[in-house]
């Protein structure tokens, strides 16, 4: 018991240390446009907290992802480690549209803005479109995205019916959306958990790309379905290779 609260306090108190340090070096390249050294330092930045948490971490499927031109990326939801897990392993410029709530957590929340984040109230209203429409401006021009398309975090590892927000921006930017998954991050740290499993192994599994060139509005139903179905067929095979088994 002694050693697990050890554990959990350094991996907790890692984390938040790494992310302010990070947060500051993300935040000024940002401001100086250095794209490629903010990227590398969130590289640095998620290894750093997944290490801090004896975290054993792969991914497959890294080919998949397009050398050139920007993506939305489609991903399930289970932990906060899954953003380290991803910026570990994702080599392209890539941000995230996450819940609003998430910008709200001390110093954690600071850092998700700051490096270029956008956050959603999931509120459906003309705020949300708003800003999915600058995401949309945003994806065509400078950047990739990344969307939890089940909304929140999932407790029991199950996958939850996907938003409809991914199919739309990717429609709307007019680029590719490349599904992927993450298995094993929910046991680190389960939902309303506060003890750290030490060493877990989690795994990233990216999916080949579909493209929207051709879709409109009208037809973000049916990606919607066909993203779900693509995440649910990485999700069997990265929870494989983690040895989570929902």
């Amino acid at each position: 018991m002694i050693r697990k609260l050890l554990q959990t306090a350094f991996a907790g108190s890692a984390a938040v240390g790494l992310t302010g340090v990070f947060s500051t070096v993300v935040s000024a390249l940002s401001l100086r446009e250095d794209v490629e050294r903010a990227d590398q330092a969130l590289v640095l930045w998620g290894r750093s907290v997944l290490a801090s948490a004896g975290v054993r971490h792969e991914a497959v499927g890294l080919e998949n992802i397009p050398a050139q031109g920007h993506v939305v990326f489609v991903s399930n939801h289970q932990s906060h480690f899954d953003a380290p897990l991803n910026f570990a392993h994702i080599r392209k410029h890539t941000r995230y549209v996450a819940k609003a709530e998430l910008f709200k957590i001390p110093v954690f929340g600071a850092a998700l803005r700051r490096a270029g984040n956008i956050p959603v109230e999931r509120t459906g209203g003309g705020g949300d479109r708003a800003r999915l429409s600058e995401a949309a401006k945003a994806v065509r021009e400078r950047v990739s995205v990344l969307f939890f398309a089940e909304g929140t975090r999932s407790e029991d590892g199950l996958l939850r019916p996907f938003k409809k927000g991914a199919a739309t921006l990717a429609i709307q930017a007019g680029v590719p959306v490349v599904p992927l998954a993450v298995s094993g991050t929910r046991l680190i740290l389960p939902k309303g958990g506060r003890a750290v499993r030490w060493g877990q192994r989690v795994a990233l599994v990216v999916g080949k790309p579909i493209p929207t060139e051709g879709l409109t509005i009208q037809d973000r139903d049916a990606l919607t379905r066909r993203l779900e179905d693509a995440v649910a067929q990485l999700y069997a095979e990265a929870c494989k290779r983690s040895g989570d088994a929902p």
